[in-house]
């Protein structure tokens, strides 16, 4: 009688961890954010990150600094017909004397706020730091130009254009 309540309660247990998930049916692919809620999310990481900053700088967008572009080779596997959106600006009216520091501070504010590291060039002459959040996957990154400047980036997962799959996704 212990056994089958043992195995009952690991059912259940596993019952209750795959629907809180909230996976649909196997093979349904998932619902994610609509584009215009990945480029306000996308804008939230950058806000969030520059607020972090001792000195606030001027933003100004780069030249593909609101970009949308389709996820023909996903790393997730998933389907084809999404899109990954990013914002990125250059960080203006910053003294270039300081971009170690700056990059220090990002790099210790992202680590705090639940990101993972997937690059750290702290060291280099060409700093460039990228993670990615531990919640939401929206990757971000910093990167000192040849010249000094540093610039900002966040860019979302591949999402569904109106956060639904079509009904002949797979």
């Amino acid at each position: 009688m212990v056994r089958w309540g043992s195995r009952a309660a690991l059912l259940v247990t596993g019952v209750l961890v795959l629907s809180a998930c909230g996976a649909g049916p196997v093979g349904d692919p998932p619902r994610t954010l609509t584009i215009e809620q990945a480029r306000e999310r996308s804008q939230e990481h950058v806000d969030n990150a520059v607020a972090a900053l001792p000195v606030q700088p001027r933003l100004t967008l780069t030249r593909f600094g609101d970009s949308e572009s389709e996820c023909t080779d996903p790393t997730d596997h998933g389907p084809r017909g999404r899109y990954q959106v990013g914002k990125s600006y250059w960080l203006d009216d910053l003294p270039a004397d300081r971009n170690a520091e700056f990059v220090d501070v990002l790099f210790e504010h992202w680590q705090s706020s639940d990101y993972r590291v997937l690059t750290d060039n702290r060291e280099e002459d060409n700093r460039f730091v990228s993670v990615e959040h531990n919640d939401d996957a929206f990757r971000m990154s910093v990167t000192e130009s040849t010249e000094g400047d540093l610039s900002i980036g966040a860019s979302s997962p591949c999402v569904w254009p109106d956060g639904e799959p079509p009904a002949d996704a797979e």
